[in-house]
């Protein structure tokens, strides 16, 4: 089928016929809810519907962009954040900005979604400033928006979201703090806090005895969070990047030239040039050509016009070739420099061209961009044998061929990869590359079946993969053996910190009784100390951790509260000896900007809560669920 598909593609007529259609059916900026209609909803939010595609769609991009920042967070470590359900919450609150939007009757014209496009820096080709189509489809998949047309489903939502930007802008447009609540956050984030804490170090107790493998068990059984062994797979994969093969393919300086002055032709190696012009209609050219010597030697404008009888000059401001109504005059507006004026015959007679500014960027030389153009050449080449490989790839396993099979008979190679976890390391935290680098690959290892080849699958840039798994080790708990020392080690930190809380206790018993703080330190022993400090909400100093001093501003004036210090070995007693309230100042500019933005912030989700209210929500849980990856799709 890959074959069949390549060989129309590349057909002149069959190709063009192809993409004939395809723009028909899509045009750039038209078609926007494609992937709106159909399919069984997830949620329904009033008359809008959230197809369980654009819910899993919205939670695997979520995914994916925590994962290019961390690629060991794992689908079990979301749902155990509730990632899931805050993707959920999210596109519910969406859904009734859409649908308040849709009562409302607000829409987006084809022209500010496109300006809207061409605002945003990254779709921009870097040598002309401008959006660029190819760079904007990369940086979308790039981002986790997959599938055939990716732009499709971004413009989809850029749509959605500059209509719920009109209404938010509308509900709460002149909203700003009262002085009242800027006197109040002021009070609140200027309040300091006199406090002392006795603190009660490791050192105080006695070095535990080394334990028996009887009580390791039990504490191992004990903790089976800290010492539980992972699920495992092992697996066999087959995968091509047309990156692979950039190293072996020789671009002729000659393509790279045609593609050089190809893109030269079209405008896309630098910025337009534009003029800014003044021009004056002229009875003839015997006038058009005395007015034009007068304005060179010198004259005033207004006094040659006014004698001449050429009346007012009509000015065009950075424009560009296309934008000069009259052709004539445009060729000859564009050879001239700054300070030029000419006489020139257009279309409707004889004008007077003075140029006012001009903007001729500079640009970029062959020499300049050829590693860019080999790269780019390169890369069709290499795109193209991917397909080629990936040909007969599927043509051998279309006749019963086993993934290693296939893959020798199209030049390709499977890889045998040891036992990993969901993390993309060994038990033993080594890190396996393969998976590391690629989550899509990781996270399809862990979806898929025992013992069965998954279809082929696109990631990264033009690349594509399979894979079989080849052996699941169920999670267990670790043995003895396996976690001596990190069981030991444990065990003796918690051995330490039960010992301490006895102190503690202690400590606790004598204040209560009225001793002292530094006289208690003095019974506890030697290493017991007592430290005082003076901080605000954001402060720490030394012992006193940012643990200790949120507690401290959360509890009266002399009370006392159990904490940890230093490097959380320590134990501290600590009490808050004084209230110190904030001094009342006049806001600058900066910070009554920041306080309206965090008005607006609070106002607008109080105005998506709203929403949420002002229309029925039904959701289906089972749906969910398979949006999430939680449970399989009913039959």
């Amino acid at each position: 089928m890959l074959t069949l598909i390549r060989s129309l593609a590349r057909s002149p007529l069959i190709g063009g016929s192809i993409i004939i259609l395809l723009i028909a059916a899509f045009s750039l900026w038209g078609i926007n809810d494609v992937f709106r209609g159909g399919g069984t909803s997830a949620i329904i939010v009033g008359p809008e519907h959230v197809t369980v595609q654009d819910l899993r769609h919205s939670y695997d991009r979520q995914l994916f962009q925590i994962q290019q920042n961390d690629p060991r967070f794992t689908r079990e470590q979301a749902e155990e954040i509730g990632l899931g359900d805050s993707i959920v919450q999210r596109v519910i609150a969406e859904t009734a900005g859409d649908a308040k939007a849709d009562e409302l009757g607000l829409s987006i014209s084809d022209e500010t979604l496109y300006e809207a496009l061409e605002d945003i820096s990254a779709f921009q080709n870097p040598f002309t400033n401008r959006f660029d189509p190819q760079t904007y489809t990369s940086i979308l998949r790039g981002n986790g928006y997959s599938g055939a047309l990716p732009e499709r489903r971004f413009e989809a939502e850029m749509i959605s979201q500059l209509r719920r930007v009109q209404f938010t802008s509308a509900s709460l447009g002149g909203l700003h703090a009262p002085d009242l609540f800027s006197e109040i956050r002021q009070a609140y984030a200027g309040e300091r806090r006199s406090f002392r804490a006795l603190l009660i170090p490791p050192t105080l107790v006695d070095e535990p005895e080394t334990p028996d493998d009887d009580t390791l068990q039990q504490f191992i059984m004990d903790n089976p969070q800290s010492f539980e062994r992972a699920e495992q797979r092992r697996l066999t994969l087959v995968r091509i990047q047309a990156s692979d093969l950039l190293s072996d393919i020789e671009v002729d300086e000659a393509d790279m030239r045609e593609l050089y002055e190809f893109r030269l032709s079209n405008g896309e190696l630098s910025a337009p040039a534009t003029r800014s012009l003044t021009q004056w209609l002229a009875a003839d050219q015997v006038t058009a050509e005395e007015a034009a010597t007068r304005l060179t030697d010198g004259e005033a404008a207004d006094a040659v016009m006014a004698e001449l009888g050429l009346g007012e000059g009509v000015k065009l401001t950075e424009v560009q070739s296309y934008q000069v109504p009259d052709a004539a005059v445009a060729d000859a507006a564009f050879e001239l420099g700054v300070g030029d004026i000419q006489a020139v015959e257009g279309r409707l007679g004889w004008r007077v061209v003075r140029i006012d500014a001009a903007l001729d960027p500079e640009i970029a030389s062959f020499e300049d961009l050829e590693d860019e153009l080999r790269e780019e050449l390169a890369g069709e080449t290499a795109a193209d044998r991917v397909l080629d490989a990936l040909g007969a790839f599927e043509e051998a396993r279309d006749t019963g061929a086993s993934l290693e099979e296939a893959a020798a008979a199209s030049g390709l190679f499977a890889e045998r990869l040891g036992a990993f976890t969901a993390t993309g390391y060994t038990v033993d935290g080594e890190p396996l590359s393969a998976m590391l680098d690629n989550p899509d690959i990781l996270q399809a290892a862990f979806a898929a079946p025992l013992g069965f080849p998954t279809d082929l699958t696109d990631f990264g840039e033009n690349g594509y993969f399979t894979l079989r798994v080849d052996e699941v080790i169920e999670p267990r708990l670790a043995d003895l053996d396996e976690v001596r020392a990190q069981a030991e080690a444990s065990w003796h930190t918690q051995e330490i910190d039960t010992r301490l809380q006895a102190l503690v206790d202690q400590a606790q018993e004598l204040l209560t009784e009225g001793v002292a703080m530094d006289a208690g330190a003095a019974e506890l022993g030697e290493d017991a100390r007592v430290e005082s400090t003076t901080l605000g909400r954001q402060e720490t100093d030394e012992s006193f951790t940012a643990q200790i001093v949120a507690q401290a501003f959360g509890v009266p004036e002399g009370q006392r509260f159990e904490s940890r210090a230093g490097d959380q070995t320590t134990r501290a007693i600590v009490e808050v000896e004084e209230v110190i309230p904030g001094v009342i100042a006049e806001l600058s500019d900066a910070d009554r900007t920041a306080l309206n933005a965090e008005i607006n912030n609070d106002a607008t989700q109080m105005l998506n809560t709203a929403l949420m209210n002002a229309y029925k929500v039904k959701a289906d849980d089972n749906l969910i669920g398979q949006a999430l990856g939680r449970t399989n799709p009913v039959q």
